[in-house]
């Protein structure tokens, strides 16, 4: 209990940033919260500030289902949750459950009262930590889902040797980022540990606590490697993590084992951020079989490691140390023949994509990112698809759409018809419900169908058919979905911005008719007028209905790249080559100043 005291007093005083004495502390009531439990639900009443010790907590804010819940950010040692609470009275704006086992401080509306006449230092400090708070949540700053990882626990769901080698692997990566102590069952003493884990052990004693928070503090990373049974030490070691990553070959069984199962049951197991790393062949194989893996252990989010791929235990790494790097492609018709352009200069730099996520075209030309094509692949297979195929040709009788979609369908069915978690990047793409007005998340499931969903432009292809429900192009309601990005566990985001936020001024005082239009166009004579098509109003209109949140969505990116592509038509495929070179010259020039100016966390540029 000594070591505890020490532990708040150092944690209370660097939050309020006075001395306290021996006498005050003692009125703060102090709260033990096991991983997995709530510490208070979203609507109760609110009276009281916690502040945090140790351990970690997830925030979270009840969605429009019963049920459903939204992660909103965690809170680690040195913060507080409940300050509005404390100062207004009023219930509880979100939950707030543990996701390790945590120690906290209560400090209720009474005690605090009461301190605010002789402690007048602690109201100051309490309203200028509310104040920033609350100039946080408004000011639209980018911030990763993913907060700090200290914990992390590796458990391998088999006994094979390239889980074992693997896990080396990947604490050997994560030394590159930092200081790492990687405990075991039976090192613990070896390490300095005040005690070991006996098997029967249910709780964990306050000076072993204590000594793995002290770790904590000195190691950028404290990894529990475990085994594949259901053990004593698996137990402790995941209600202690941050992140929990299951390790899998996956030529292996996907059915769970009865072990775990049962552990998986265990009091506070699940109660953590996990992640599934599945172990694949050679990259020449594709990858199959995810589905079954996924389907009943629901990880937040799963990677593919290829046997001949070092980098993929590097790319692991880079999720868990906020080093990982997330692109996200924008809608703009032909214009984002540009982010093809984008991906030779990331290649071209050695700059690694963790995460692909897109809207309409941009779904299109992130897919093949995600796929791991190299460039020539994915230069051949698109302009194949845009300029020898012209889906945009493909006209029909007006009646759903302006053209049938089916060039378009035929050409995604024959380079990306397989399940989006087999990509060997993580993927997402947007759509729009027609009928709800919602967007739609794309991140299992059939790629081609997934990407003739993201590109259903309104009025120009149909909608697309997804879970008996009518979908459009995911631009409708977010054209550049970063703020989707932004829920992934990534450290730093890259967007691509098509749209167009210049004006231009026409020759004509009304639209001229469509025989003046016709014979500008044919007849060498007559006046040609600059008139968009049909196909182009459309485009242009979605793009203009959805133009504020673009641009609100691309301030949270680190870096927004606009490639100079406004003078190409929005379904001008003839100049294909020229909007991918436009976007390869801007962006190689701008992400080179990028480089040059800005690291990553821990003082890593990018690789």
């Amino acid at each position: 209990m000594a070591d505890s005291f020490k532990q708040i007093r150092q944690v209370a005083e660097d939050y309020f940033g006075v001395p306290l004495t021996d006498e005050l502390l003692a009125e703060f009531e102090v709260c033990e919260v096991a991983g997995g439990d709530w510490l208070f639900h979203q609507g109760e009443e609110g009276s009281s500030l916690y502040l945090m010790v140790r351990g970690r907590l997830q925030v979270f804010l009840e969605g429009p289902e019963p049920g459903a819940l939204q992660l909103l950010g965690e809170v680690v040692p040195g913060e507080s949750v409940g300050e509005t609470g404390l100062l207004s009275g009023g219930n509880r704006s979100a939950g707030i459950r543990a996701i390790r086992d945590s120690l906290l401080v209560r400090i209720d509306r009474g005690l605090f009262e009461r301190l605010s006449g002789s402690h007048p230092a602690l109201v100051m400090k309490l309203a200028s930590h509310v104040a920033t708070l609350l100039h946080r949540s408004h000011d639209g700053g980018a911030q990763a889902a993913a907060r700090r990882l200290n914990t992390i626990t590796l458990l391998p769901l088999d006994n094979t040797n390239r889980c074992g080698e693997f896990c080396q692997s990947l604490a050997k990566a994560l030394g590159t980022y930092g200081r790492t102590l990687s405990l075991t069952a039976g090192n613990l003493a070896e390490k300095g540990a005040p005690m070991s884990v006996s098997a029967d052990q249910q709780d964990i004693p306050a000076e072993l606590q204590y000594w793995l928070h002290q770790q904590e503090t000195r190691n950028r990373f404290v990894v529990y490697n475990c085994e594949a049974n259901d053990s004593t030490w698996n137990r402790f070691a995941m209600r202690q993590s941050d992140l929990v990553v299951f390790v899998a070959d996956s030529r292996q069984t996907a059915d769970m084992s009865h072990w775990e199962t049962r552990l998986r049951a265990g009091k506070g197991a699940a109660s953590g951020r996990q992640a599934l790393v599945l172990l694949q062949p050679d990259s020449s194989k594709s990858i199959s079989g995810t589905a079954r893996w996924l389907k009943d252990r629901q990880p937040d989010f799963h990677l593919h490691v290829r046997e001949d791929k070092p980098d993929d235990i590097q790319r692991v790494a880079r999720f868990i140390s906020g080093n990982a790097l997330g692109l996200v492609l924008g809608a703009g018709g032909a214009r984002g023949f540009a982010h093809l352009g984008v991906y030779r200069a990331l290649l071209e730099l050695g700059i690694t994509v963790d995460w692909v996520g897109g809207a309409s075209i941009g779904s299109i030309f992130g897919a093949p990112i995600a796929s791991d094509w190299d460039y020539e692949k994915a230069y051949r297979v698109a302009r194949h698809s845009f300029v020898k195929v012209k889906p945009f040709s493909d006209y029909t009788l007006p009646l759903a759409a302006l053209i049938r979609g089916r060039r378009m369908e035929r050409e995604l069915n024959a380079s990306q018809d397989f399940l989006i978690e087999d990509m060997p990047i993580p993927f997402f793409c947007v759509s729009s419900i027609l009928d709800s007005g919602e967007l739609k998340m794309h991140e299992q499931g059939n790629l081609a169908k997934a990407l003739r969903a993201s590109a259903s432009l309104p009025a120009v292809l149909p909608p697309a058919v997804v879970d008996k429900r009518l979908v459009i192009d995911g631009s409708v309601l977010n054209g550049l979905p970063v703020d989707v990005m932004l829920q992934k566990p990534v450290g730093n985001i890259i967007a691509v911005d098509l749209s167009s936020h210049k004006s231009y001024e026409v020759e004509y005082e009304s639209i001229p008719s469509p025989w003046a239009i016709l014979a500008g166009r044919l007849l060498p004579f007559f006046r040609r007028y600059r008139v968009p098509s049909l196909a182009t109003t459309i485009l242009k209109a979605t793009e203009i209905g959805t133009q504020m949140e673009v641009r609100a969505s691309s301030k949270k990116a680190d870096l927004l790249l606009k490639p100079p592509v406004r003078q190409f038509g929005l379904t001008d495929v003839k100049e294909f080559d020229r909007v991918v070179d436009a976007g390869y010259q801007y962006a190689k020039t701008e992400l080179k100043r990028w480089l040059e100016e800005s690291h990553f966390p821990d003082g890593k540029s990018i690789e």
